[in-house]
């Protein structure tokens, strides 16, 4: 016979542990979009907060995931979205990006957050547009295109990480009609 007892116990110790990344994972995505769209609408300081609270969260997830490896793909996306709320703030706060050394996470976090950063950037540069600041989306959108190229340069294999740059691209492309309009407009009331 099979010790029940003994193996319940774990389950149910890998089950909450399980429950605990999932919802601590919840809580970085939340805090995730807060950074972003409070760095859209120019509030630093509460970007920062948000980093605080968000950066103890990833921290909690990192350790929990050290100790349950099994439980890393409950926490990539999070992971994922942690890289894309400060790739965000460092490129906002200090004009350049963070490495995945800085942010402590492997390669297909940082790659997949570094991509969808781009979209947010996308929608800076559109609000940026609207306040007539074409500069900042002339250099969003060269900066987007470096992304894009370092990225094809990986060759990713990966289906999802291919999708994601191709998500670049497409994110190249919807800026790039959006500087042409903006363009177009300044011409036609110079």
């Amino acid at each position: 016979m099979i010790e029940t007892e003994k193996l319940r116990s774990r389950l149910r110790e890998l089950e909450s542990v399980k429950d605990e990344v999932i919802e601590t994972g919840v809580k970085v995505n939340r805090l995730s979009k807060s950074v972003i769209y409070s760095l859209i609408r120019g509030d630093a300081e509460l970007a920062r907060k948000y980093i605080g609270e968000m950066q103890e969260l990833v921290n909690k997830l990192k350790e929990l995931v050290s100790r349950y490896p099994m439980y890393y793909n409950n926490a990539v996306v999070s992971l994922q979205e942690y890289v894309e709320a400060m790739t965000m703030w460092h490129y906002m706060t200090e004009n350049r990006l963070p490495t995945p050394e800085e942010l402590d996470v492997d390669a297909e976090p940082y790659i997949n957050g570094i991509a969808d950063f781009t979209g947010e950037l996308s929608r800076k540069a559109t609000e940026e547009l609207i306040r007539n600041n074409l500069d900042f989306a002339l250099r969003a959108k060269k900066v987007m295109e470096e992304l894009y190229l370092d990225l094809l340069s990986l060759e990713p294999r990966d289906f999802e990480m291919r999708k994601k740059v191709d998500y670049v691209s497409s994110n190249i492309n919807w800026l790039n009609e959006k500087i042409f309009y903006k363009t177009l407009n300044i011409k036609i009331n110079s």
